[in-house]
């Protein structure tokens, strides 16, 4: 069963890490806190959180990149009352640094290429279910501007494994530290599909040219890419607008 949080850290929350005064922090959709060295932020799915939090701790990321490791309670649970707690990170979002944040992402999937898959990873949140339409496993009416790359799905044969799937705005940089991986979104796919959904966010919220989204193209084809937009506007049909671009590269 999931404890669906809402607003500030519940007292429960608070006691359970032994912390005051939580202060909310931008991002995270205005659901996360700082807690002094701490970050609490709701659990979501408690299995699906329960699961990463025990494939992240103590994870040994190597020298080029940190990755945010999860806090247990006073009790040594991982969730109370819907919330967990995670390791305050230095660092700032870059604008711009798409090269630095794909480096990122390689060092992270490496880091975390050995984490066995468990059915605790599929959730059913909407980003969840927007993930596995774009692969195909469900089915959904989407709309007009995306419905050209429904048709040209071809079969995926890579590797899949533990990927990040926003890694976009979660990954910080700082001058004399690593960068450092942030807010873990778990999905199991080829890890080419976080660099691709980096790209079209970019591309699609922050600016970037078109010769990330060529370049991208070059070293892995169309496939990821396409299934990265499908994800985005399955999750919010409002947002096939954003990722206009995108979709015209993907059809030149």
């Amino acid at each position: 069963m999931n404890t669906k949080p809402a607003g500030v850290p519940p007292r429960a929350a608070l006691e359970a890490w032994a912390v005051e005064a939580p202060q909310p922090l931008e991002g995270g959709q205005g659901e996360s806190f700082r807690a002094g060295a701490l970050v609490l932020k709701p659990a979501g799915e408690s299995a699906q959180a329960v699961w990463l939090a025990e494939a992240l701790d103590a994870l040994n990321a190597g020298p080029s990149v940190r990755v945010v490791q999860p806090v247990r309670s006073v009790t040594g649970d991982w969730v109370v009352a819907g919330w967990m707690a995670w390791q305050w990170m230095d660092g700032n979002h870059a604008h711009g640094m798409w090269d630095e944040v794909l480096d990122a992402s390689e060092h992270f999937h490496r880091a975390v290429s050995g984490i066995a898959w468990s059915p605790a990873i599929v959730a059913s949140h909407r980003w969840a279910i927007a993930d596995r339409v774009a692969w195909g496993e469900v089915d959904a009416q989407l709309p007009e501007p995306v419905q050209r790359l429904l048709a040209r799905r071809r079969p995926v044969d890579l590797p899949r494994q533990l990927v990040h799937g926003d890694l976009g705005g979660n990954v910080l940089f700082h001058d004399s530290l690593p960068p450092a991986v942030i807010d873990v979104s778990p999905y199991w796919r080829p890890t080419g599909y976080a660099d691709a959904i980096v790209v079209a966010d970019a591309v699609a919220w922050e600016g970037a040219g078109d010769d990330l989204v060529e370049r991208l193209l070059r070293r892995q084809g169309e496939q990821l890419l396409l299934r990265a937009v499908l994800f985005r506007v399955a999750v919010d049909h409002q947002e096939a607008q954003a990722y206009r671009r995108v979709i015209e590269l993907l059809e030149a």
